[in-house]
């Protein structure tokens, strides 16, 4: 099964973080806030669409993900943030489509500054699947197996093939990750459901 959630996520997380934008240049140009407010709507409404979206793919492809207990703990909190701020932005949304046209400025300001926060969660959120992925390895297949294969001749810009070598225990940092990489027991399922 080819993975979604990677694929689909970075699009409402750039729409809703545009959003935020436009809320914040709404205020900062007023005479042309009715402009900036109608595009901070679309943005918003693609933007949580996308984030629903996010989350069933997220979590469809959770309970296949091979993970140990460090990968189902940042992967828990990353769902969290998801929730919350899609619940926040949704309710906004509906909040913007049904008072757009009696919004007074104090309202539209607190909005606003609301945009923001959640803006702040979406980017930690956005930190957390990166993490998974760039530091934990979550969905990943391993590289190893293929960097240190004999299939690993390739041509790099000036042209060269040599130059290749394999460095182990220079990099403390990196050996110490691979070793909390070995230790660490796959996460369980059969005690909670997700």
């Amino acid at each position: 099964m080819i993975p979604i959630h990677p694929r689909i996520v970075h699009f409402p997380v750039a729409l809703l973080i545009t959003a935020t934008v436009f809320g914040i240049l709404s205020l900062v140009f007023r005479n042309k806030r009715k402009k900036f407010m109608e595009l901070l709507i679309w943005n918003l409404a693609f933007g949580v669409g996308g984030a629903f979206l996010a989350i069933i793919s997220g979590l469809r492809e959770e309970k296949t993900l091979v993970h140990s207990d460090k990968i189902h703990e940042i992967m828990e909190t990353h769902e969290l943030l998801g929730f919350i701020f899609s619940g926040v932005l949704f309710i906004v949304l509906i909040w913007m489509i049904l008072r757009r046209s009696k919004m007074r400025l104090p309202e539209f300001t607190s909005i606003v500054i609301l945009l923001v926060l959640s803006s702040g969660l979406i980017v930690f959120g956005a930190h957390l699947g990166g993490r998974l992925v760039y530091e934990e390895g979550a969905g990943v297949l391993p590289m190893e197996n293929v960097n240190s294969g004999e299939d690993h001749n390739h041509q790099h810009e000036n042209g060269k093939t040599e130059g290749h070598e394999t460095i182990i225990g220079n990099d403390s940092l990196e050996q110490s990750k691979i070793k909390e990489s070995q230790d660490s027991q796959l996460h369980d399922h059969s005690s909670h459901q997700h």
